[in-house]
């Protein structure tokens, strides 16, 4: 198993690439594609990654956000927003009935 690395982003540009400067001093390049939940990262942000080697240097994958205590939370999964819609869904749907049948419901 490769060994888990930490740094922070140095840059992540428009394009979807950029550099993570490794808590190891070192510079890893950084691909859209290789960031875990395709979320887009911006700089002075802590995070996770594998390493791997290329013809044209480091290059940093499975790269995630490192936990942190600040309260930042975890990002919802789908299964929880999907039950979210569902439960308002079904709430607009009681609403929608007591007002415009308030006659049955009385």
């Amino acid at each position: 198993m490769a060994k888990k690395i930490k740094g922070v982003v140095a840059q992540f540009g428009t394009k979807g690439y950029g550099f993570i400067t490794g808590d190891d001093d070192e510079k890893y390049f950084v691909h859209q594609k290789n960031i875990y939940n395709k979320s887009r990262l911006q700089a002075d942000t802590r995070v996770v990654f594998n390493v791997e080697s290329s013809e044209k240097g480091m290059v940093a994958t499975n790269v995630e956000l490192e936990n942190s205590s600040s309260g930042e939370s975890a990002p919802l999964s789908d299964g929880a927003i999907k039950g979210m819609f569902a439960v308002l869904f079904i709430l607009q749907l009681v609403v929608a009935y007591k007002v415009f049948f308030p006659a049955i419901v009385s």
